[in-house]
């Protein structure tokens, strides 16, 4: 494993790598609610942490989040992507399910049936739907079209799973204290609608999808394969 810088080293207990962004919170907010003791260490997307050699030993795909254990006896457990570390937390910490269940229950075969549903259809398609209608440097009606759509009908399914209470849901879940302090790690979560609509916050917004379209011209870049040309590729970076 290449060196980790020594204020990115994990230290003793559960070490959580991430950024202001959607995932990592899911990490937070799971920690706050077993009350588990944690070490944020945040990557530095513009100074090219997630690329570095040091991290993609940690995550090979470069992306948050991603948490290293180091146990009592001095042994170390690395996992990365959210569903794996999710998963990792409830097995080491949830002793009590609190949060999930027993594995091999009909219960726990029901819970991460839907945690996969989430990370396979749900998670990806409301990012998509998100990107293309508020992040998306140049208009594209078709993508923000196909992807809202998708996560309409995504919605129709968990809407029907919790007895059309997703809002009621929400709701709960917003005024737990532990969730709340989750969601304050890094900084306060910034991804809600009334965030993103802010006028007076567009800057954050702006420099997010010119990250973006960098991103895309490095990753093309560093494809050594065929490559399919995209009229819009590189065009905004």
């Amino acid at each position: 494993m290449a060196t980790i810088p020594i204020e990115k080293t994990p230290k003793p207990g559960l070490n959580i790598y991430g950024f202001a962004s959607v995932n990592p919170y899911k990490l937070t907010i799971a920690a706050e609610e077993l009350s588990i003791p944690y070490n944020y260490i945040s990557i530095d997307v513009g100074a090219g942490d997630a690329q570095s050699e040091w991290y993609t030993s940690i995550n090979p795909n470069g992306r948050v989040p991603a948490l290293i254990h180091v146990k009592e006896d001095g042994t170390s457990v690395t996992v990365f992507e959210t569903a794996a570390c999710l998963l990792y937390i409830a097995s080491e910490f949830d002793k009590e399910h609190k949060l999930s269940y027993a594995v091999g229950t009909p219960e726990y075969w029901t819970q991460l049936s839907w945690l996969s549903w989430q990370v396979a259809g749900y998670g990806p398609m409301m990012g998509q739907a998100c990107h293309f209608n508020r992040y998306a440097a140049e208009p594209v009606p078709y993508g923000a079209w196909r992807y809202t759509a998708e996560s309409r009908r995504l919605q129709h399914v968990l809407d029907k799973q919790l007895f059309p209470k997703v809002k009621a849901w929400h709701h709960k879940l917003v005024q737990r204290p532990a969730f709340q302090k989750g969601l304050q790690v890094p900084v306060p979560y910034q991804f809600s609608d009334e965030a993103v609509s802010d006028p007076g916050k567009q800057d954050y917004y702006t420099t997010w999808r010119k990250f973006g379209s960098q991103m895309i011209k490095q990753a093309t870049d560093q494809w050594q394969g065929d490559v399919v040309p995209v009229p819009s590729d590189h065009a905004n970076y």
